[in-house]
């Protein structure tokens, strides 16, 4: 360990006033003051790996910024004040070389360079550790080549404190941007969109710091990152609220305290932060359908794709999926008010279409028993309550039961499978003739859209015809029942 050198008559003069001041302060102000380092001294890092040259006048990155020229352990006062260094480690061209040092951190004038030192800790990668005041053991430290340090140190004065050291496989990068959304409304998220200098490294986390209180309290939203840009969403907040935040990057997945000492590079306005505040008027779903499919038949458990769109003005129809929008489509064996079944099937984003976003869900799958259907779709935005869309030939909207319906979907099980195109009905569509080839005598039934049975008649085996000019046009569900067996067809009447 270095031995540490006896303090001038000047240095104890210095001290003293230092003292007298800060002491002075505290009376006049009536509240306590945390003393810090005394920048002119700043903090230094000699050891093993710069030949214990002190201040480190041979190596910067180990060099007080504020005693040095050119010193690279620069002190950063916004937020928990801190001192902070970063250098690179390799076996030729880096700041250091990889191995194992002994070192202190160190703070003093020039007659006492290692009057104050912090000391006794074997350094662990990315963990805040505690370093002693004046301890007994030098510190201790395992370089890795071809590996980036960043140094943090917690200046809260001549005091035990902590430091932390955060490795990288690259040189970090810098937050080069941080957007400022037009305009929130209330209680919907907020996309935050970064910008990268440089595609990041894999240790590299980054993250948008907010407060909706003036900084009493913050939270952390992580940034999905591709390439050199990400985003992240500040959650929803009431009208009126006026959130501050900047963007950060780390070592650590989480983050729930300590932000600073835990930051590697920030962006932060230049120190006065990004802000917006919410607007009064909140988003809603404005318009929700059952785009397709009007009808369906399927065997248990075979696929059905269902399809639906809906609107929040401004916010869907663009190339990604509208955040805070979360679809379904439901289905029920009676045709009910669809706010009250039970089953759902979350439905995935599959394109924007002009204004709308449209969303589509396999619900045969889950549907293993035979029997008759009813389906519609589902939408939620934010913490607005649920809406439900229907079907109607005109492009649908909201259901009613009336105008906009569920889809009716059978589940059968049909005739065998020599048999299954005994059976023949053309032309489908038809404007008003059907021609039946029936290979039994036959129960043929007719459903309209809403599952409604408009027409049942007996038909004898072989040829017949049967008119239903008298259809309004749009779709039908045909059955065939032949004795045990029914087939099912969708007729398209024009």
């Amino acid at each position: 360990m270095k031995k540490v050198l006896p303090k001038s008559k000047n240095s104890l003069i210095r001290n003293s006033v230092i003292l007298i001041v800060l002491f002075t302060g505290i009376i006049l102000s009536g509240i306590s003051v945390q003393a810090q380092i005394y920048e002119p001294e700043g903090l230094n890092m000699p050891g093993a790996w710069n030949s214990w040259t002190n201040p480190p006048t041979n190596n910067l990155a180990l060099a007080s910024s504020t005693q040095v020229t050119g010193g690279r352990v620069e002190k950063i006062a916004i937020g928990t004040p801190r001192w902070q260094t970063i250098f690179s480690v390799a076996a030729t061209g880096g700041d250091l070389i990889g191995g194992t040092y002994e070192w202190l951190f160190t703070s003093g004038a020039t007659s006492n360079f290692y009057q104050n030192k912090w000391s006794a800790t074997n350094v662990v990668s990315d963990s805040l550790q505690l370093y002693t005041k004046e301890g007994a053991a030098n510190n201790n430290i395992t370089l890795d080549n071809g590996k980036w340090y960043t140094m943090n140190f917690e200046d809260i004065g001549y005091v035990n404190t902590r430091a932390i050291f955060m490795k990288t496989s690259a040189e970090p990068i810098d937050i080069s941007s941080v957007s400022v959304p037009a305009s929130v409304t209330a209680n919907n998220p907020a996309t935050i969109n970064v910008g990268l200098s440089a595609a990041k490294c894999p240790e590299e986390v980054i993250f948008i710091r907010y407060s909706t209180n003036g900084w009493a309290t913050s939270a952390v939203a992580q940034v999905s990152v591709s390439g050199t840009s990400g985003s992240a969403q500040i959650p929803g907040q009431p009208a009126g609220t006026v959130v501050s935040y900047y963007a950060f990057t780390t070592t650590h997945s989480t983050v729930i305290a300590d932000y600073d000492l835990l930051t590697i590079k920030l962006n932060n306005n230049n120190g006065v932060n990004f802000s917006y505040t919410v607007s009064g008027s909140s988003a809603v779903v404005t318009f929700a359908n059952l785009q397709w499919p009007p009808v369906g038949m399927i065997w248990p458990g075979t696929e059905f794709n269902v399809y639906g769109r809906a609107e929040v003005p401004g916010i869907t129809g663009q190339p990604t999926p509208a955040p805070g929008l979360s679809a379904w489509v439901g289905y029920s064996s009676t045709n009910t008010n669809p706010d009250t079944w039970t089953n759902w099937v979350t439905a995935g984003f599959q394109a924007p279409f002009f204004v709308y976003d449209e969303y589509v869900a396999n619900i045969g799958a889950a549907i293993t028993n035979t029997g008759t259907y009813y389906y519609a779709t589902r939408f939620k935005y934010n913490t607005n309550d649920y809406v439900y869309g229907g079907y109607s030939a005109g492009g649908g909207g909201f259901w009613d039961g009336v105008t906009n319906i569920s889809g009716v979907l059978d589940v059968f099980v049909g005739i065998p499978e020599e048999q299954r195109d005994a059976n023949t009905v053309y032309p489908n569509p038809t404007f008003g003739e059907l021609i039946f080839g029936l290979s039994f005598p036959a129960v043929i039934r007719f459903s309209d859209a809403m599952g409604r049975v408009i027409l049942q008649k007996e038909l004898p085996a072989g040829r017949q015809n049967l008119d239903i000019s008298g259809f309004s046009n749009g779709v039908y569900h045909l059955q065939i029942i032949a004795g045990d067996r029914t087939t099912h067809q969708t007729i398209i009447k024009r």
